[in-house]
């Protein structure tokens, strides 16, 4: 434990890890965390007949989020530098991953309104103004790794210095007296 250093990359990195678990949406009679998004995605279940080919792969993609973060940290703590060209690219890509979700999850969840004048296309009008938006459905699994990433992103782009927040005590020597 030496070497684990609590600077902001390795607190974000564990949060990318941790947020996985958390909830990322939440609608009315179900919660997905980043965990169950992403074996929904594998699964070759009864859901393999409602999602397509490219939103499959996306659910399957949020796998990196925490991989990332576990590379991250795994550098980080170790010094090893087996890892070292995915280094840079894993700042970057939960970021990526995490605003390319948002904005399709956005199309998506937009209501298809059929043009016209008529009465069923102005009550469809009315009716879409009341579907939850992008912010209404997104939990704090979310905005955890969303923070969390951009942070990372910023670090790596040199537009936030990344600083040491807690740094442990040494332990007593030997000849020291404890009680004073």
């Amino acid at each position: 434990m030496k070497n684990v250093k609590f600077t902001g990359v390795n607190i974000a990195a564990a949060l990318l890890i941790l947020a996985y678990l958390f909830p990322w949406f939440s609608s009315p009679g179900q919660s997905m965390s980043g965990f169950s998004i992403s074996t929904t995605g594998i699964s070759p279940g009864m859901l393999s007949m409602f999602i397509s080919g490219f939103d499959r792969i996306l659910m399957i993609l949020i796998i990196v989020v925490p991989a990332s973060g576990a590379l991250i940290l795994y550098q980080n703590i170790t010094g090893n530098k087996k890892f070292d060209k995915y280094y840079k690219p894993a700042h970057f890509i939960p970021a990526i991953v995490m605003i390319l979700g948002m904005v399709l999850m956005y199309f998506k969840m937009k209501p298809d309104i059929p043009s016209g004048n008529d009465m069923f296309s102005q009550s469809m009008r009315s009716m879409s103004s009341m579907a939850p938006g992008l912010f209404d459905v997104l939990a704090i699994g979310a905005y955890i790794t969303l923070i969390a990433s951009l942070y990372l992103m910023l670090v790596a782009m040199g537009k936030v210095k990344d600083k040491e927040y807690y740094t442990p005590a040494p332990p007593p020597s030997n000849g020291e007296n404890t009680n004073s």
